[in-house]
């Protein structure tokens, strides 16, 4: 999701700046003006790693966090209490730490656009999946927090909860979960990074300028609320 996003917003106009852990490997091609490495789970990595983007970028308008793990599907009671923390102080204590780096920029400058990848597992919990559900939940919670205290900034803060969306991730499940996921979704399949890429460009471009603390679903209609 993040190389689609990325490659998205390049084509939109922006310059954009890639983050992502020192390890990783982008997809050739990608026309970024900053390459960068963070950790999420280390605030200061995550200060560095934003102070460096906006010193490369000269400012800093967007902010995209797709930085998460799904952790292991298994039944709550096999669930370690690190397992767990673990999952929540990626996704959430991330989401967090970025939220903070990004609003220390944009509220001073009366402008920004931050985005969550948050999960429809935060709003409906899914079996076998406590310690993400919870993780994305918070996030949920945290953006609709931080959208009301920043509403009259400038600055908007806002998530999608997608469903399943096709992905390594994905590929990687067994044809028996894949088919229970699928099922979930009345459209009947998962949706696409290129989905959640183009409702990212629309979220973050200055025409979404009354929308804060909101949380878009790309669900494919699995969403009850």
């Amino acid at each position: 999701m993040g190389a689609a996003i990325v490659a998205r917003l390049v084509d939109e106009g922006h310059a954009v700046a890639a983050l992502d852990l020192p390890d990783a490997t982008w997809r050739e091609g990608l026309d970024v003006a900053h390459l960068g490495a963070v950790d999420v789970t280390d605030p200061d990595s995550v200060e560095q790693a934003i102070a460096g983007a906006t010193a490369a970028l000269g400012g800093l308008d967007v902010v995209v966090n797709c930085a998460g793990i799904l952790g292991p599907v298994e039944p709550t009671l096999e669930t370690t209490q690190a397992t767990f923390e673990r999952i929540v102080t990626l996704n959430l204590g991330g989401a967090f730490a970025v939220t903070r780096a990004a609003l220390a920029r944009m509220v001073p400058a009366r402008y920004g656009r931050i985005v969550h990848i948050a999960s429809i597992a935060g709003k409906e919990g899914n079996p076998q999946m406590a310690a993400y559900s919870a993780s994305k939940a918070g996030v949920i919670g945290m953006v609709k927090a931080v959208g009301k205290e920043h509403a009259a900034s400038g600055v908007t803060i806002n998530a999608i909860a997608p469903a399943t969306i096709e992905t390594p991730l994905i590929a990687g499940m067994t044809e028996e979960r894949q088919a229970v996921q699928r099922s979930l979704i009345p459209m009947g399949r998962f949706g696409t990074v290129g989905e959640v890429a183009a409702l990212v460009a629309y979220i973050t471009s200055r025409d979404a300028s009354f929308t804060t603390g909101f949380v878009y679903d790309l669900s494919g209609g699995r969403a009850d609320y």
